[in-house]
């Protein structure tokens, strides 16, 4: 594991990880939903598990979500009264998801996250 891993991408597979365990689909399922292979599926937990092994490592309080350890990013939102939430992307793509649904709205924002880092710097 001698790669220096990007903090946003340790961010996105902290969450995908996180998403596999509350869920109760099997791992090449769930690798399918999540547009990932199953090799990176099994590289990013075995990488984060002993990352999280390492001597001396403590998890600060606010880090490990997603845009976390990038201040001026993100911010925090209420989305409390909407029905639906609008994420505009580069080139003018456009995301509604329900606002009710934490959940999707997550899924939403970090594959939108995702998304545009392969395309621009966002």
């Amino acid at each position: 594991m001698g790669r220096k891993q990007s903090s946003g991408a340790v961010a996105v597979w902290q969450e995908r990880l996180a998403r596999f365990e509350r869920g109760n689909l099997t791992v090449s399922k769930f690798c399918r939903r999540e547009g990932v292979s199953t090799a990176s599926f099994y590289q990013w937990r075995k990488r984060l598990e002993q990352r999280d092994r390492e001597p001396g490592r403590v998890e600060q309080a606010g880090r490990g979500a997603a845009g976390a350890d990038m201040p001026g990013r993100f911010l925090p939102v209420n989305v409390a009264g909407l029905n639906v939430v609008e994420i505009e992307l580069p080139d003018h793509i456009k995301i509604r998801v329900p606002a009710t649904n934490a959940e999707v709205l997550r899924t939403a924002i970090l594959t939108g996250h995702e998304a545009c880092r392969e395309v621009a710097p966002c």
